[in-house]
């Protein structure tokens, strides 16, 4: 790029710049740029220059984002804020907690078994969040079922596993209920007579999710569900890498939009903290979920999973418009790094 100033040629620097959702417009120092996102700015003299992204429905974003020469900056993925977030309840009924299971499958519990229901969390895919998509749900337990008015003690499930363990109170006695959430209806299986006593403490075989380990004050037992067999199990061959995590415990976070973004639980709040900044760190609000219950981030649709703190219907917020984009490919010799502030 020539400089009229110094009559020298200046070697020059781009900006390149993708946002969710795409076709934003791009302002750079005033001047409206001919490219939609996602955009590459070139011939940029190197220095600070201010970025403003205006697409309707959204919040504008704006930054000073500096260039050095010969390298380019790179914006990907920058997650445009709605003017109001897009959130519908997908239950008319109240819960307690959500478990995520297997793929897509989501557990609605409440104390009774009768009211646990299973929904699939893909099942309002679209590629824009649309009030008239439905989710339906399937009862965990028919009405007319023998376990039906019985009272949930605990639910604990090994992560991405089809399988979920109920133990809960039926006719006044403590039963373990083995589910299995890829049949419909879901296949039920009584495995009371597999624990020795009420067990201290439950964990899962990651490697064999058919296999549980029942903890006793002086016994740990490995149960084989397929086998219905039960194995005296030695504390020194447990498997390394066994679930150490408390029953139905999911994360409380979650990094979306390819790794860019924060989403995590402050109190009642779901809070999202963009990780691509250039400035000062910002936060925003998304909806406010029942204390100590669990969220879940649907990758495939881009929708997160609440318990609404009114109301305690199962909710869903679109926070991902679309699926992040794949950038182009520049070297990373290339790159101008740059220092983000971490929330």
């Amino acid at each position: 790029m020539f400089n009229p100033l110094t009559h020298r040629l200046v070697k020059t620097g781009l900006i390149y710049i993708s946002t969710n959702p795409p076709d934003a417009f791009v302002y750079i120092d005033g001047r409206l740029s001919p490219q939609k996102t996602p955009a590459i700015l070139k011939d940029l003299a190197p220095g600070q220059h201010f970025i403003r992204v205006e697409l309707d429905g959204y919040n504008d974003w704006e930054r000073n984002i500096p260039v050095l020469r010969r390298k380019a900056t790179v914006l990907a993925n920058i997650l445009l804020i709605p003017q109001e977030w897009p959130i519908k309840y997908i239950s008319d009924q109240p819960y307690q907690n959500i478990i995520p299971a297997d793929d897509d499958i989501l557990i609605a519990t409440n104390p009774t078994l009768k009211n646990i229901d299973i929904f699939h969390t893909t099942q309002g895919i679209t590629e824009n969040f649309r009030e008239e998509i439905t989710y339906q749900k399937t009862p965990l337990l028919s009405q007319n079922s023998v376990y039906a008015a019985g009272t949930l003690i605990s639910l604990s499930n090994e992560p991405k596993s089809p399988f979920i363990l109920l133990e809960a109170m039926i006719k006044d006695k403590h039963k373990f209920l083995w589910a299995n959430l890829n049949e419909n209806p879901p296949l039920i299986e009584d495995i009371s007579d597999l624990f020795v006593d009420i067990p201290t403490r439950i964990a899962w075989d990651s490697s064999n999710n058919e296999n549980i380990f029942a903890f006793y004050p002086q016994l740990i037992y490995r149960i084989n569900i397929k086998d219905k067999a039960i194995y005296l199990q030695d504390a020194a061959s447990l498997p390394k890498d066994l679930d150490q995590s408390l029953p139905g415990n999911p994360p409380k976070e979650f990094l979306i939009n390819d790794k860019n973004d924060l989403l995590t639980r402050e109190g009642t709040w779901i809070r999202l903290y963009p990780k691509e900044d250039f400035e000062s760190p910002q936060v925003y609000d998304i909806a406010q979920a029942i204390p100590l219950t669990n969220m879940y981030f649907e990758e495939k649709n881009g929708e997160l999973f609440y318990l609404d703190h009114n109301t305690h219907f199962l909710s869903a917020a679109q926070i991902l418009p679309y699926h992040p984009i794949l950038n182009i490919p520049i070297p990373d010799a290339l790159r101008n790094k740059i220092q983000k502030n971490e929330p």
